[in-house]
This record gives C-alpha cells, structure tokens and sequence, in this order.
C-alpha cells in the first residue's frame, strides 16, 4: 500500500478519533491557503520504492499511483476538495481543506450519529503541534486482558532542503507525523500466570511539500517495540508528474 495515500488519508485507521475532543489548533479558518494547490482537476503522479535505512530509493518501482481533486463540497462548514487515487479496484478518498495557518484533513468517524473533525496534518506556523492524543484504560474481561498507557500523533516541522524535479531545482518544506503509543498489557498465560508487557509503537511519515505545487515525496518509517525485539519497514512515494489547472 502506497506511503503517501496512507499519509493524505491521515491516520483515517485510528479508531479513537471519534472519542477525542478538537483541539484549538485543528479549526481551519475559511481563507485559502496557498501551501498545495487545491483545485478540481489537479492531478500528482507517484511512484512506491524500498528505501535503505538513509531514506535512500533501492530497487524497482513498487507501485504507480495518481491522486486527483475529483470534487468539493461544503464539509463542516468548510469548503473542501475530495481527492482519490487510482491504485486500487475501490479507490480511496479524503476531503482535504488548505488556509494559510495549514493543510487540514477530515476524519468521518466509524460510528453512526458521530461527529467528525478537520485534523491539522501539516501547520504552515509553526514548528510542533498535537494533533490529537487519547489515554487508553480497558478491561476485556472475556479475555482477561487489562491495557492501559496513551497512544496519539503529533505533527513538526523540521529543516527545509532542495530537490531537484523534471530538472528544476525546488525549495522544500519537510514535515513529519508521528503516530505513537506505549502501552501496558497485562495478561493471563497458558499456565494462568499473570504477565505483563510493555509495548512501543512509532510510525513516522516524512512529507516534503513544494510550496504551490504539491506534495513532493512522502517517507514511511513503522517501528514495532516488543519483547522480541523491533522490526523496521520504509518506503517511500516520489513525485514523478504533476498537472495543476
């Protein structure tokens, strides 16, 4: 599955959305931005590689892949721009809305009757913001299980750098997501003795945007913690064509 889709549908996975209460930061105001270029018909090509453990590209091409604005509509009362892409035989989707403050995605919650919210993915202002965090404690009695501990994502921005595109050298403004979460879980094994484990979760997507263009690479580093030692997996989506209407 593609890094970069991942990324845009910003953590749309996560089920505890529908739990947390807006923050501050994430209410976009309604002037447009100018940080991705947002109009129906825009279209960015993308190519999937293996990287080593520089983030350097390894190995064929993964996978192919265009995002495009097929729509707007109001959402939440925000004027928003449905994007898709075209890898898969259901084609996924994520409204999105940009202002000068940031680049906000919407999250539908799983349950009927929800309200959902705009998340700031990527904020134009300033270095370090959370974009949500929610504290775990549950009991699955059925189970006899117990986990408690925090899980979240936070979003900074860190140096800026060049890349070179169709032979043009551009400036790049590079962001980064964390979703995180340490948690304790605490269990009954095969001899009903009571165990407990501590578990470290960290995914990292590295976004590099070309102000007024468009997302240029998107960088997906998942790193597991457990008792049996940390397993590593990175890939990484580079821009290879654009259209911009």
């Amino acid at each position: 599955m593609k890094n970069l889709a991942l990324y845009i549908t910003a953590t749309l996975l996560v089920a505890f959305f529908s739990s947390c209460s807006e923050d501050s930061t994430t209410s976009p105001s309604n002037n447009n931005g100018t940080g991705l270029p947002l109009a129906v018909g825009n279209t960015w090509e993308y190519q999937t590689f293996d990287t080593d453990e520089n983030g350097n590209t390894i190995g064929a091409v993964l996978d192919e892949y265009a995002l495009t604005i097929v729509g707007k509509a109001n959402i939440a009362g925000k004027e928003a721009f449905l994007i898709t892409d075209n890898s898969d035989e259901s084609l996924d989707s994520i409204y999105m809305y940009s202002d000068n403050s940031g680049l906000y995605s919407y999250d539908e919650p799983e349950e009927t009757g929800s309200i959902g919210i705009w998340i700031k993915i990527i904020d134009f202002k300033n270095t370090k913001w959370d974009i949500y965090k929610v504290d775990i404690d549950e009991v699955d009695e059925e189970e006899g299980t117990t986990t408690k501990g925090v899980t979240g994502m936070k979003g900074e921005r860190i140096a800026s750098s060049k890349v070179t595109y169709k032979g043009k050298s551009y400036d790049v403004e590079n962001y980064q997501n964390i979703n995180y979460s340490e948690l304790v879980i605490t269990y009954l094994d095969e001899n009903d003795e009571l165990v407990t484990e501590t578990v470290s979760e960290s995914d990292t997507t590295q976004i590099s945007l070309i102000p007024g263009l468009g997302i240029y690479s998107s960088t997906s580093l998942e790193v597991e913690f457990t008792n049996e030692g940390i397993e590593f997996t990175k890939q990484k989506d580079i821009l290879v064509n654009h259209n911009l209407k």
